[in-house]
């Protein structure tokens, strides 16, 4: 008997859903029909066969909600890094962005104040007596105090490239000397340690992330224990990311969303499931597998955008999982690390 999975819903069991399969490595759009939940699926009794592997959208016809699962195989193979040829079509020219001049405060010097000369006064001799040698009194010297270095604090940190900047982003790293353009640019980081270092330093140095021209980094803790609820009522698991909001419109439009996390904070391991909710929905959230090839490498970055230290990167791409517009809120939130 070929391989099968079960498609089911805790919330939606016994309701009939349309369920649509896209075989993994494929461009193939298959839609499954209607089935009530739970359903099993043999992929191997379509025609031609399919294996197990891919991505299922899910979709209630109730209340037409709609969730994902992503079913990635076992041992998955490198992705090809797509190359953009490198075309000698004219550079658009850079508008430099003015850097206000910061002006220090015109202290004005202080005017001295003459010191009036006294007139000395006549006085008598005065009748001599007796000298008492004063006691010699040693000043204490006061020991100056360290002041302590603050610890720095970190956090995840989510980058939304959009697709209208894809232009923007695609030109600063290709300036660069980089062959990674952005994931809008369908393109992603060397598969080389070294050159994936200077890619993703290169990408967070990009000005847009903070000039506005792109939508400012949003940022997210991190918490080193388990216990409580977070502020959306969701469970806090250690060193997975609290529940994040992207609010309706943060964007205004489509964009791919990455995350970028220390691995201090991650105890070492990876981040490898993110949850994920796009119809404004905090607790019902659904489990994301990130690239593990891409999650596989770390970089260590030197520049200023976000604080220096070791970092991973979490994305689908090539899958558009997180490739979203945001026509409602979006919720994010940190569900497995594993090695």
């Amino acid at each position: 008997m070929s391989e099968f999975i079960v498609i089911n819903s805790y919330n939606y069991d016994g309701e009939t859903a349309t369920i649509i399969f896209n075989p993994q490595g494929t461009d193939l759009v298959l839609n499954l029909g209607n089935h009530t939940l739970p359903f099993t699926f043999y992929p191997g009794l379509l025609v031609p066969p399919q294996q197990i592997y891919g991505y299922y959208t899910i979709t209630t016809l109730y209340n037409n909600c709609t969730y994902y699962l992503n079913v990635p195989q076992p041992t998955p193979t490198p992705t090809p890094t797509v190359t953009p040829t490198k075309t000698q079509t004219p550079t658009p020219t850079v508008t430099p962005t003015v850097t206000p001049t910061l002006n220090p405060c015109n202290t004005p010097t202080p005017t001295k104040t003459p010191t009036p000369t006294k007139t000395p006064t006549r006085t008598p001799p005065p009748t001599p007596s007796p000298t008492k040698t004063p006691c010699f009194t040693q000043t204490p010297t006061p020991t100056k105090t360290p002041t302590p270095t603050p610890t720095p604090v970190y956090f995840a940190y989510l980058f939304i490239e959009p697709t209208t900047g894809s232009t923007l982003i695609g030109q600063w790293m290709f300036n660069g000397g980089s062959n990674f353009f952005g994931f809008t640019n369908t393109s992603q980081p060397t598969q080389n340690p070294s050159v994936f270092n200077l890619d993703m330093n290169r990408y967070v140095d990009f000005s847009g992330w903070t000039s506005g021209s792109f939508p400012t980094i949003i940022q997210q803790s991190v918490p080193q224990t388990t216990g409580g609820l977070d502020s959306f009522g969701n469970p806090i698991i250690a060193f997975n990311f609290l529940t994040t909001q992207v609010p309706q419109n943060y964007v205004g439009g489509n964009a791919w969303y990455t995350w970028i996390i220390p691995t201090i904070l991650t105890n070492g391991q990876r981040q490898t499931i993110i949850d994920l909710n796009i119809n404004n929905n905090p607790n019902l959230l659904t489990g994301v597998a990130t690239e593990p090839t891409i999650n596989g490498y770390t970089f260590t970055y030197t520049g200023s955008t976000i604080l220096p230290n070791t970092y991973r990167v979490y994305t689908t791409f090539p899958n558009a999982i997180f490739e979203i517009t945001d026509l409602q809120n979006i919720y994010f939130r940190g569900n497995t690390i594993a090695p």
